[in-house]
């Protein structure tokens, strides 16, 4: 019997609630197809990006060899590949610039337009060259766009309502970023607390069977291990608690500085009257100038923070190359980012907590010897408290880092620490990273434009 059928032979309200399970089994259905498709694309984008990075890992020690002629080979091909992916950007997917988590926002409010066919093409190749070029990037923001590409792809084949089409665009976004960190949980937490910000039950089997299906995906291709493959590290003891609230303290005035920096680079860059391609020129020339001689500074920067989660540079001897790091990234986040390029945030300042936390913590064992834990431990912890700090969302932070290290032991430490680099962030008045960003691109001219055009086609 099909479900019509079953329906017409049920009472009416019966018939109501049968219907309506019936519906969401539906939805459900189309969540996994987004979740499948989301998994797809971010994987493809992943295998691409790493490729990039290990021919550019390969080949810049060969070009030490020829120091006289090599150190203009990096800045060359940061200026060449940053001006192509400004130029595709500005040209035929404006929307694909940043890292696209204020535009999914946005799309999910009503109060921007999601073009997927173009956008999901000039964000794949836009964010390879951006980050195949050394800017200092994040792949996750794109992969958050991307997936939402995958949700509005779905809704619009199926002619779906606004409403599904919102909440299949949601699932799959967090679909993406689950898959780029290897996160199914994250992925899952982070709609409902950054993006659809909805409690039900539609919204949230949605949103676990697109993550959990494209994480499924992404392991399928590449591996099942977690993001950062370390040891395990012991339990911190209860003496070492208040250090750890001491690192939410100085994680959370680090992210308003870090928050407050990248508005101002925004902003400044622009109210430039140059062309993004000809500002990504000349930011990659200073990023490639930069990694001839930092190269750990480029790009995602995940193996150096792999090796600093692994301890090997948890010695005295090199804390000072951490200290220079720390200052590198920072600088070529921030104007990398500040041109408009397709790229995240997400990857690169989990690096400067990874940093400012293994910093912490020898300076935490020198000061009170026998009293803390591993120096490691708090580079973990490090990268929680700087999310949850930036972007306001301490569960996804908390869940993230988890799943990233597969260290279980330093759970309550992570919840301590990201409180309170939470509570120092709100109690400096500073808003939440997307917030921001998501208010500064609505009050741009084109955007503007846009929103004229949306309501004319509604009226």
């Amino acid at each position: 019997m099909t479900d019509a059928s079953e329906a017409h032979a049920l009472s009416p309200s019966e018939e109501g609630n049968y219907l309506l399970g019936v519906s969401r089994r539906v939805h459900f259905t189309r969540a996994a197809v987004v979740g499948l498709l989301a998994g797809g694309i971010v994987t493809a984008f992943t295998v691409s990006y790493q490729l990039m990075d290990r021919i550019r890992g390969n080949v810049l020690p060969l070009l030490h060899e020829y120091p006289w002629w090599g150190w203009l080979v990096l800045p060359a091909v940061g200026a060449g590949l940053g001006a192509l992916s400004g130029f595709l950007t500005t040209r035929y997917s404006p929307e694909a610039g940043g890292g696209g988590v204020s535009h999914i926002r946005a799309v999910l409010q009503k109060k921007r337009t999601l073009h997927w066919q173009r956008l999901l093409a000039v964000k794949f190749v836009g964010s390879l060259l951006a980050l195949g070029g050394g800017f200092s990037l994040g792949p996750e923001g794109p992969a958050v766009q991307m997936g939402g590409c995958a949700g509005a792809a779905v809704s619009d084949t199926l002619k779906l309502s606004s409403h599904s089409r919102r909440n299949l665009i949601a699932s799959a976004a967090g679909a993406g970023l689950g898959a780029a960190f290897n996160a199914p949980l994250a992925g899952f937490i982070f709609v409902i607390e950054e993006l659809q910000r909805e409690i039900s039950s539609l919204t949230l089997v949605s949103a676990l069977i697109a993550s959990v299906l494209s994480v499924a995906v992404s392991r399928f291709f590449t591996n099942q291990l977690p993001s950062f493959q370390i040891t395990d590290y012991p339990l911190p003891p209860l003496t070492a608690l208040p250090l750890f609230a001491l690192m939410g303290v100085v994680a959370g005035y680090a992210g308003v500085v870090y928050n407050r920096t990248l508005m101002w680079g925004v902003r400044t860059s622009r109210k430039l009257k140059y062309p993004l391609w000809q500002k990504a020129a000349a930011v990659g020339a200073f990023t490639g100038l930069i990694g001839w001689w930092l190269p750990d500074a480029l790009g995602d920067g995940h193996p150096i923070a792999e090796t600093i989660l692994r301890g090997d540079l948890s010695s005295a001897n090199f804390m000072g190359f951490l200290f220079l790091l720390l200052l590198g990234k920072f600088v070529l986040t921030m104007v990398g980012y500040s041109t408009g390029l397709p790229g995240g945030l997400f990857a690169p300042l989990l690096v400067l907590g990874a940093i400012i936390g293994q910093l912490f913590g020898h300076l935490s064992s020198v000061l009170f010897p026998g009293v803390g834990t591993t120096s490691a431990a708090y580079a973990v912890v490090g990268m929680a408290a700087m999310f949850t700090s930036i972007v306001r969302a301490p569960l996804t932070g908390i869940v993230l880092i988890l799943e990233m290290t597969g260290n279980q032991e330093q759970l309550f430490a992570l919840i301590l620490t990201c409180l309170v680099a939470y509570l120092v962030a709100e109690h400096t008045g500073t808003e939440p990273i997307y917030d921001d960003l998501l208010e500064l691109d609505l009050k741009s001219e084109a955007v503007k434009k846009e929103q004229r055009e949306m309501n004319l086609e509604e009226a």
